[in-house]
């Protein structure tokens, strides 16, 4: 994680520089495309690193996925998405009514227009589900259940998920997806269902949220 923050404060600094954009000022898509791919440089780095450096295989962090793998996971995501979060947002929407707790995704999902959607679905619905689950569940979880016990490392590897995004009021939805995300990879032994299941789980947000925003 901490690569991945260097990478990204060193990236912004280029953009800013080149782009001659202001701290306070809207960047677009793209800009923010490249300040994440930064960010992976971390998260994916350091599994490649182990992968071409130390020896570890591929299938040791989990890697693979069958056909049922991709149904099921989408299913589990989607559901996820539609069924459980609301759900675990009824009491703080009922304390505070006018939270907009969607805002984070619906600013990225403003700046998207013709090849932006594209490059939208591409960074938030493939990539960062891939990226996120091989450093998440193929790494950080396995890592922490040599450590400690399996339940235990499943919540631990899922709060640190639901952290890092470094979003207040989304943290409940992340943290249960992470623990979804993170009993599958368990259950499975690798990470093929829980890839599926947060594609299905970032696809219905992004889907939701480009057609609520007025075309043009």
């Amino acid at each position: 994680m901490v690569i991945g923050m260097v990478a990204s404060v060193v990236a912004a600094g280029i953009v800013f520089a080149v782009g001659g954009y202001g701290v306070d000022e809207v960047m677009p898509l793209s800009v923010v495309a490249i300040l994440q791919a930064a960010l992976w440089t971390g998260l994916l780095g350091v599994p490649l690193w182990l992968v071409v450096v130390r020896g570890v295989r591929w299938v040791d962090l989990g890697w693979g996925a069958t056909f049922r793998d991709a149904w099921q996971g989408l299913g589990i995501g989607i559901a996820t998405q539609v069924a459980v979060v609301p759900i675990i947002y009824i009491p703080v929407l009922l304390m505070a009514d006018d939270l907009d707790v969607s805002g984070p995704a619906r600013d990225l999902v403003d700046k998207a227009s013709g090849g932006g959607i594209l490059l939208l679905i591409l960074a938030v619905v493939v990539g960062a589900p891939i990226v996120e689950e091989i450093f998440f569940r193929g790494l950080t979880l396995r890592a922490l259940e040599a450590r400690m016990r399996r339940r235990t490392a499943l919540v631990v590897s899922a709060f640190v998920f639901g952290v890092v995004h470094l979003q207040f009021l989304q943290f409940p939805a992340l943290l249960a997806i992470g623990l979804i995300c993170g009993w599958l990879a368990q259950r499975d032994g690798r990470i093929g269902r829980a890839i599926w299941a947060h594609v299905g789980f970032n696809a219905v947000t992004v889907a939701v949220l480009l057609l609520e925003t007025p075309a043009g």
